[in-house]
């Protein structure tokens, strides 16, 4: 992935998924602007280099945790998570 945030709480989420190794950012120029040659070559990266490599791998790891997580079986910790806290309200 690479991100480019251009309003509202993006630039957050580029620093999350830059800091998790999912993404790398793309950076304005001196003009303020992001030019055809930095997308080119962050796309670049992410597509033929060994980093980007790594990014990919990384990537679908955090996608097959999400997936385990959403599990429609008993055990996923999203559902284990909210069947206690329903639970909770149940017994308050």
């Amino acid at each position: 992935m690479v991100a480019w945030p251009l309003y509202a709480e993006q630039r957050l989420n580029r620093l999350v998924v830059v800091e998790m190794g999912l993404a790398l950012a793309v950076e304005k120029g001196k003009d303020g602007w992001v030019g055809a040659e930095e997308v080119e070559r962050r796309v670049r990266e992410v597509m033929e280099s060994k980093e980007g490599e790594a990014l990919r791998e990384r990537t679908v790891a955090m996608k097959e945790k999400a997936v385990a997580a959403l599990s429609l079986s008993e055990v996923g910790s999203s559902r284990v998570a909210m069947a206690k806290l329903c639970e909770l309200w149940r017994d308050s």
